[in-house]
């Protein structure tokens, strides 16, 4: 019983220290919030693609060199 006591407690003091701060909270917005995710989402799969684009081009340039380097090395 003294454990549900402790805990009753502390969700009382939670819920006394964090309610005034959602009532206060008037300009809550949930929608920005969801735009401001979706915005840094964005950004990440736009930064990923990049760095896949980045690294299909070395991939590309490799394999390149190496074909022309077997082809200089036939015509020997």
């Amino acid at each position: 019983m003294n454990i549900v006591k402790k805990y009753a407690v502390k969700a009382a003091l939670a819920a006394g220290i964090f309610t005034p701060a959602i009532v206060m909270a008037d300009t809550f917005d949930a929608a920005a919030i969801g735009q401001q995710v979706a915005n840094v989402i964005m950004g990440f799969v736009a930064m990923v693609s990049a760095v896949g684009m980045a690294a299909i081009t070395v991939i590309l340039a490799i394999q390149g060199f190496k074909m022309a380097w077997s082809m200089i090395k036939s015509v020997k």
